[in-house]
């Protein structure tokens, strides 16, 4: 395993970068840090460092996105080891950064949590150790999902260890839930806008809803796990139905809402420039639309993670999610549908991705014809095949992008964005319930659930509802994928549900192209099956004690 030296350099490096205004954070590296982290300020400080590691840990969407049913390579190259698995090795370079992240984020937890019984006497003391105890545990369900078994480390570390030992996947889940569980006791229940942000009651139970629900699928894991899950999910939507629409769900300036759990805060004032240390979310799942965007008023794209065919075919015309997930009409400036969002009927449509159910040519005439003044000079990208990007596509804006993400007021760039970064919120809680109930056998609620969600994507007059006939796991990672596009869930949906190679190698062009090739890019060393990460070599190498590889590498 890396060995991770906490000193007050390294705390201070996370400081360096905070998050909201109940987050923001001073270097104090002039002061002994042992001395300063046991006064209040110091304290606080040091769990808001631990709260901004957060940052790291979600820099990058590889882990969560690549190499899925959902998104396949644009025209810009994306990590090839991690997005098609054949050339997956254990110096993979996103692997190792993930690894390091969440271990870096462990031990500054791991110090927060050891000075929280020797810092000066707070009212919110027991509170702060709870939050830091789910996110530890919440880091440690990212790596045993990821990497199976690891080690794990609660020491807060003054000086070097060169010998870990590896746990076992069961010993991970175990202790994930105990430290949930009593992270659970202590936390509030609710905090104020003020702290939006901080770990409730709700995040938790939202989480240990999530964590049971994986261990179910495990061999270790047992039927009462998705009993658990299904309770925890039902306590943690309360009885909240789902009420705000999709499209202000994830409106620009709309962040601090009560259907979100948890989310990752950024702010302006948090970035060390205008263009560095932001939310890069809004940086992915679309094309690149060009280089001026800081004069011409659109984001910068990278064409990487696009969404595949599948993801656009699972929407039909009645489902609102759709057009608010993609931006369909762009305007003479793409920015203008937020900054002149009251103008729209006037505004000239530079480009307009007609869906499936426009594409034909009639109907294509017709919404030209429905708005000549408008529309006449509009290029028009309808509905077909050519909208899964691929490295041979030559047009900036070939494909309709996610516009989940944008940030009208972030500057070009693709680390700008000062939007908030949703981890949990409510429609995907409803969603854990229905899968819960359906491994529970419990069809019927589990279609209740998933009705909760599909009644809130209904336009207006429209009746989604499904029956407890249609439900089965492909439906629910099929209503997963729809309202979930561009969050950081799906490799960790498919590897839960043991569908990652079945629906990769169907849906993902670039994973497939290696099947139709001959080769499995899934079989590793003695043909096991590369379903976990590897553990990084260079973990392996610093890591004097017993410490195995996974199968596959």
């Amino acid at each position: 395993m890396k060995i991770f030296k906490i000193t007050a350099l390294l705390l201070s490096m996370f400081m360096m970068s905070s998050c909201n205004d109940f987050l923001k954070e001073d270097n104090k590296s002039n002061i002994v840090s042992d001395q300063y982290y046991a006064t209040n300020e110091g304290y606080e400080k040091l769990v808001n460092a631990a709260y901004s590691s957060l940052r790291s840990v979600y820099s990058a969407p590889w882990v969560f996105c690549a190499g899925t049913d959902m998104y396949v390579e644009g025209r810009t190259q994306q990590p090839v080891g991690i997005s098609e698995y054949q050339n997956l090795i254990a110096d993979d370079a996103e692997v190792l950064a993930f690894y390091t992240n969440l271990y870096k984020g462990i031990q500054v937890i791991n110090t927060a949590i050891h000075f929280n019984d020797i810092t000066a006497a707070s009212p919110t003391l027991g509170a702060r150790k709870g939050e830091m105890k789910f996110l530890r545990a919440y880091y440690y369900f990212l790596a045993v999902q990821t990497f199976g078994g690891v080690g794990i480390v609660t020491e807060r570390f003054t000086e070097p260890v060169d010998a870990f030992k590896r746990n076992t996947a069961s010993e991970v889940y175990n202790f994930v839930i105990t430290e949930m569980n009593e992270a659970l006791g202590l936390v509030q229940e609710t905090v104020p806008n003020a702290e939006f942000g901080r770990v409730t009651k709700r995040a938790i139970r939202h989480m240990l809803a999530k964590v049971h629900l994986t261990r179910g699928y495990e061999t270790f894991g047992n039927a009462e796990d998705f009993k658990t899950a299904a309770t925890l999910a039902d306590a943690a939507i309360a009885g909240q139905a789902l009420t705000i629409s999709f499209e202000d769900l994830f409106y620009p300036g709309k962040d601090i809402n009560n259907e979100v759990l948890f989310s990752i805060q950024f702010a302006a004032g948090s970035l060390p420039t205008e263009t560095s240390g932001g939310n890069t979310q809004s940086a992915y799942f679309g094309p690149y639309f060009g280089g001026q965007g800081a004069v011409l008023g659109y984001p910068n794209r990278t064409y990487a993670l696009c969404p595949t065919m599948y993801t656009f075919d699972l929407f039909t015309q009645d489902d609102a999610r759709f057009d608010a997930t993609f931006m369909i009409n762009f305007y003479s400036r793409y920015y203008d549908y937020y900054t002149k969002s009251t103008e729209r009927n006037t505004l000239n449509v530079q480009y307009y991705y007609a869906p499936k159910w426009v594409n034909s040519p009639a109907a294509l005439t017709a919404w030209r014809a429905a708005d000549p003044a408008r529309r006449t000079n509009t290029i028009i990208y309808p509905y077909s095949a050519e909208w899964e990007a691929g490295r041979t596509v030559v047009l900036d804006n070939y494909t309709p992008s996610v516009k989940k993400f944008d940030d009208p007021t972030s500057q070009f760039g693709t680390a700008s964005s000062t939007r908030d970064f949703f981890i949990a919120r409510l429609g995907e809680t409803y969603l854990i319930a229905a899968e819960a109930y359906f491994k529970s056998g419990n069809n019927a609620l589990a279609a209740e659930r998933i009705n909760a969600v599909r009644k809130r994507a209904a336009k207006t007059g429209v009746d989604l509802s499904i029956t407890a006939a249609q439900v089965n796991l492909e439906y629910i990672l099929d209503e997963r994928g729809r309202e979930l596009v561009g969050e950081y869930h799906r490799w960790f949906d498919l590897k839960r549900t043991g569908t990652l190679v079945e629906r990769s190698r169907k849906y993902n062009k670039d994973v497939r192209k290696w099947y139709n090739n001959g080769n499995d890019p899934f079989a590793g060393v003695n043909g096991a099956l590369k379903i976990l990460r590897p553990i990084p070599n260079r973990a392996l190498d610093l890591n004097q004690g017993e410490f195995a590889q996974n199968p596959g590498y």
